[in-house]
C-alpha cells in the first residue's frame, strides 16, 4: 500500500527584515530580564519547526525594551571595572547536534552527539527606547545535510537557535574605545530539526514497510492476540503526519513502533498462525468426517436403490403372476358358468321328463272326475 503524500514546498518566501508587529507565530520562547524581551521569528517559517538542509533563512531578532534602568557609564559588575555603554550587542547563535537512541534488552536509551557545527553572528546596536522595539536580522544557510555530518537517517539533526541580548560594555581601564559584549540582558531559545531529501525519501520508505507489515492484519478474521487497531492507528498516524509534512513526528512514530511494537506484532502474529494452523487442522478433519459421512450415506442409498429396484422387480413379477392367474380364473369362472347353465337346464329337461313317465300317456287326455266316479259305480245316477 502507497501511502497518498502532502507536496513539500520548503522554498523560501519573501524575507522581512523589519516587523511593523510584534506577533511571531513560530517565535521561540521568549526571556525576560532587565527590563528587555528579547523575540526571534524566521523567515520563512519552519513547518513543525522543520528547517531544510541547503536552504537560506532569515532570523529577525526583536528587543523591546520594558524599562532598562543601566544608565551609560554605570557599572554592570560586582567590582565597578565594568561599565555599560549605552548600547547593546545582539546575538544569535546555532547550534547542530546529533541524537538518537538505541534498544537493549527491554530498555531504550538515548543518546547526544558531540557538537556538530557551531556559528555566532552578533551586531552592536543603539539601546531601544523605553517602551520600544528594535530589529536585528541575521541570515543563515544550512550548508550540510544529516549524510554530510556522518549521521543516519533515522537520527535527528537538532537545530537549536539562540537569540539574545547583551550590554555592550567597557573596561574602565581602558575607556569606551574598546568596547566589547557584557552580560546577557535577556533572550529566547528555539529548537528545530534539520531535515533534507534523503531523509525524507527514508520516512517515506519506512511508511511503507510499515504498512507492508500491519497489511497482513487484513486479513485476519476475528483475532484471538493481535490488537489491530493499535498497528492500523500507528499507520494512520504516521501517514497523516507525512501528508503534513511533519517528518519528524512520522519519524517518532516509527521508532516507537519499530522499538516497541513491532516484536510484539511479530509474536502475536505467530501466535495467531498457530491458532489459525489448529483451526485449520480441526476443519479438515471435520471436513474429512463429513466426506465420510457422506460417503456412507452414499452407500446406504445406493443400497436402498438395489433394494428398491429388486422389490420393483418382485412386484413386476408378482404383477404379472396376478393378471395371468386372474384371467385363468375369469376363463375358469366362465366354463363354471356354462357348465352350471348347462346342467341346471338339462336338471329342468330331466324333471319334465320325470314327471311324464308317471302316467301313461304323457301326450293323452286326463280323465275327468265325474267320469273315473261312474267308472268306479255302476247302476248309480
Amino acid at each position: 500500500m502507497r501511502a497518498r503524500l502532502l507536496q513539500r514546498d520548503m522554498r523560501p518566501g519573501l524575507l522581512c527584515y523589519l516587523l511593523p508587529i510584534l506577533v511571531l507565530g513560530t517565535a521561540v520562547p521568549q526571556a525576560y530580564a532587565s527590563g528587555m524581551k528579547v523575540t526571534c521569528e524566521v523567515t520563512p517559517t519552519p513547518v513543525h519547526s522543520q528547517v531544510m538542509a541547503y536552504e537560506s533563512y532569515v532570523f529577525n531578532v526583536a528587543m523591546e525594551n520594558l524599562g532598562v534602568t543601566v544608565e551609560p557609564g554605570e557599572p554592570v559588575d560586582g567590582s565597578g571595572q565594568v561599565r555599560y555603554t549605552g548600547g547593546v550587542v545582539v546575538s544569535l547563535r546555532i547550534t547542530i547536534k546529533g541524537r538518537g537512541s538505541y534498544d537493549f534488552g527491554e530498555s531504550t536509551t538515548g543518546y547526544t552527539t558531540q557538537t556538530l557545527e557551531e556559528a555566532e553572528y552578533y551586531v552592536p546596536t543603539t539601546m531601544p527606547g523605553n517602551g520600544t522595539v528594535a530589529y536585528v536580522s541575521f541570515n543563515y544557510t544550512f550548508t550540510k545535510d544529516a549524510y554530510e555530518y556522518g549521521l543516519k537517517p533515522y537520527e535527528d539533526v537538532e537545530v537549536t537557535a539562540k537569540a539574545a541580548a547583551y550590554y555592550e560594555v567597557y573596561d574602565q581601564t581602558t575607556g569606551p574605545a574598546a568596547p566589547f559584549r557584557g552580560p546577557e540582558i535577556a533572550s529566547s531559545t528555539a529548537v528545530y530539526h534539520l531535515i533534507d531529501e534523503t531523509k525524507i525519501g527514508y520516512i517515506e520508505g519506512k511508511l511503507i514497510d510499515m504498512a507492508d507489515e500491519v497489511g497482513a492484519l487484513s486479513g485476519l478474521i476475528r483475532p484471538e492476540y493481535v490488537n489491530t487497531g493499535l498497528y492500523v492507528g500507528m499507520l494512520e498516524e504516521m501517514n497523516s503526519s507525512i501528508r503534513d509534512g511533519d517528518y519528524t513526528s512520522a519519524l517518532k512514530t516509527y521508532q516507537r513502533y519499530d522499538e516497541k511494537y513491532r516484536l510484539n506484532l511479530i509474536s502475536s502474529l505467530t501466535r495467531e498462525a498457530s491458532t489459525s494452523r489448529q483451526r485449520a487442522e480441526a476443519i479438515s478433519e471435520l471436513e474429512r468426517r463429513v466426506q465420510l459421512l457422506e460417503l456412507e450415506l452414499e452407500n446406504n442409498i445406493n443400497l436402498k436403490e438395489l433394494e428398491i429396484d429388486q422389490l420393483e422387480a418382485r412386484y413386476a413379477a408378482l404383477s404379472q403372476t396376478y393378471q395371468l392367474k386372474q384371467a385363468e380364473l375369469e376363463e375358469a369362472k366362465q366354463s363354471l358358468t356354462t357348465a352350471i347353465t348347462a346342467v341346471f337346464i338339462a336338471s329342468i329337461a330331466f324333471f319334465f321328463l320325470g314327471r311324464r313317465s308317471t302316467t301313461s300317456n304323457i301326450f293323452g287326455r286326463r280323465p275327468r272326475e265325474s267320469e273315473v266316479r261312474d267308472d268306479a259305480a255302476p247302476g248309480v245316477r
